[in-house]
């Protein structure tokens, strides 16, 4: 609520042009600017508002974490952590190796991809706002909800009629809210009540990201219209560590196809830097980082200690270190993202962003490679709901996360993209 309906943001001049500001409009568009001047300065009032709010909404979420350690202690759990974790059906290790490995061994991997921006921007040092710029702006197509409607229907025909027939009924049957309004959340959310059909609530502003969201909450929505057909209410909620697979699988989707539609090296490069800056940015780096971070808040609570802004505002300063190294210049404004986020009042919810997406890289790769038995699997995996525990349900995909084993492939084949990237603009450069 604060962040959404409280936090007024002063509208900032660049080269005599006006730009309002709000924390959408700094989320939805400012931090994608191609503009230097202009990313910084609205990066620079974002971070300026959050610092004002920051020991408030810090004792707010203080609140919360306490109440949650609290709860785990009354029920009888030996840690917070087991507590928060019980309904996910996944274990302390799996929780840790999730966030350990990725920021071990995607770091390298992403510190790579960032210095190539550096390099093709031609910035004297990378700060933390210029993270989300695409590499090649001048080739950012925009997007309309006409063209949108393309875009997903071609993505997903690979999942056959039904499928893509039941998650496009989004449009006529208007299931989503577009409209950018003044205390509207950020971002991009979906529910689908038992028995009814799904709700999506994002902010359209008109570029190719927009269908990155709209995909990913239709994924989630595909996931209940084939849940809701194949179980009862008892059994129609997945465990939260499988969650955010079906809607990271319809990114890749998304990004298959942008990729499959043209021979051009800078239309092929496009679409690998989307899947890096859209798919895997958000669900393997902010999101996991931010797992990280709730680790060490939980395990201060765990051992009887507090804190305040500064404190959870070093946290993520320690966190997005380690990931980064010194590629990029990690500062207090860096620091203060921690106050982004809703996902700290939903437990441990973070890290399943990952984790679903390894389940969906690896589901993706075996569909390139199998085809139908790969499909059949996959519309298999998505209708199950809670029939089956989440390591389980993976492997009725085809995919085992028992081990790291995945988790390895996956940023293989990530570090592989990021590579492609990199020959195709030393190809393009020539």
């Amino acid at each position: 609520t604060a962040r959404a309906a409280d936090w007024d943001m002063e509208d900032f001049e660049v080269d005599g042009k006006t730009y309002p500001m709000s924390f959408v409009l700094y989320e939805n568009t400012y931090q994608y600017h191609p503009n230097p001047e202009v990313r910084h300065k609205a990066h620079q009032i974002f971070s300026d508002t959050l610092c004002k709010h920051k020991n408030t909404v810090a004792a707010n979420y203080y609140t919360q974490v306490s109440k949650e350690k609290k709860l785990a202690d009354l029920r009888g759990y030996d840690s917070v952590f087991d507590y928060l974790l019980s309904d996910q059906e996944v274990s302390r290790e799996t929780f840790d190796r999730q966030i350990d490995v990725i920021i071990d061994e995607l770091g390298p991997v992403m510190q790579k991809y960032v210095k190539l921006l550096q390099k093709e921007h031609g910035l004297d040092k990378m700060l933390y706002s210029d993270l989300q710029i695409d590499l090649d702006p001048e080739f950012a197509p925009k997007a309309d909800l006409e063209s949108a409607t393309g875009y997903i229907s071609e993505a997903v025909s690979v999942l056959g009629e039904d499928y893509k027939n039941a998650i496009l009924k989004a449009f006529p049957e208007r299931w989503v809210d577009f409209p950018a309004n003044a205390g509207k959340e950020s971002g991009g959310f979906e529910t689908t009540p038992y028995g009814l059909h799904p709700y999506i609530l994002m902010s359209w502003t008109g570029v190719l990201p927009d269908v990155y969201t709209l995909i990913h909450e239709l994924g989630h929505a595909g996931n209940f219209i084939k849940i809701n057909e194949n179980n009862s209410i008892l059994t129609s909620e997945p465990s939260l560590y499988l969650i955010e697979s079906p809607s990271t699988f319809n990114e890749l989707l998304l990004t298959h196809s942008l990729e499959q539609k043209s021979d051009d090296p800078r239309m092929k490069r496009f679409a690998y830097t989307t899947m890096l800056t859209n798919t895997y940015f958000h669900n393997f780096i902010t999101h996991l980082l931010e797992a990280a971070f709730q680790r060490e808040v939980y395990t201060l609570v765990e051992n009887g200690q507090t804190f305040d802004g500064d404190k959870l505002t070093q946290i993520k300063m320690d966190v997005q270190k380690r990931f980064w190294g010194d590629a990029v210049d990690i500062d207090e404004n860096a620091g203060l993202t921690w106050m982004r986020q809703s996902h700290y009042y939903m437990g441990l919810y973070s890290y399943t962003y990952s984790a679903g997406l390894t389940i969906a890289t690896q589901a993706y790769l075996k569909v390139l490679e199998e085809g139908q038995p790969a499909v059949d699997r996959w519309l298999e995996y998505i209708s199950l709901g809670d029939q089956k525990a989440p390591m389980d349900a993976a492997k009725v995909a085809g995919v085992d996360v028992t081990t790291a084993e995945s988790l390895h492939n996956t940023i293989k084949f990530l570090n592989d993209t990021v590579d492609k990237v990199i020959a195709l603009t030393e190809e393009l450069n020539q």
